[in-house]
């Protein structure tokens, strides 16, 4: 039996920074041509996970509606220019 310490969950923000510090590298113009597509395949990946937390947290977050009688729903997010499929938005 081997211990293996225990997966570190990667965050957000680490994809995030993993993000930055490939486009910092590649604009600096000094890697190679296969050192620079090993780092734009390592920041593409990187990019792919802060998209696929983000999705993930939009699907977690729930706002708090006040209703006209004074009563708190919680209902779904719905990001701007998003709408569920089925629903027509109406123009006031």
């Amino acid at each position: 039996m081997t211990d293996k310490p225990a997966a570190k969950k990667e965050t957000f923000e680490t994809h995030l920074r993993n993000v930055e510090e490939t486009v910092k590298a590649l604009e600096g113009g000094k890697l190679g041509l296969e050192e620079s597509i090993e780092k734009y395949e390592t920041g593409i990946k990187a990019l792919r996970q802060c998209y696929a937390i983000l999705e993930q947290a939009e699907k977690k977050i729930q706002l708090l509606v006040k209703e006209k009688d004074g009563s708190l729903t919680a209902k779904d997010f719905e990001p701007a220019g998003e709408e569920k499929p089925g629903k027509k938005k109406t123009e006031a």
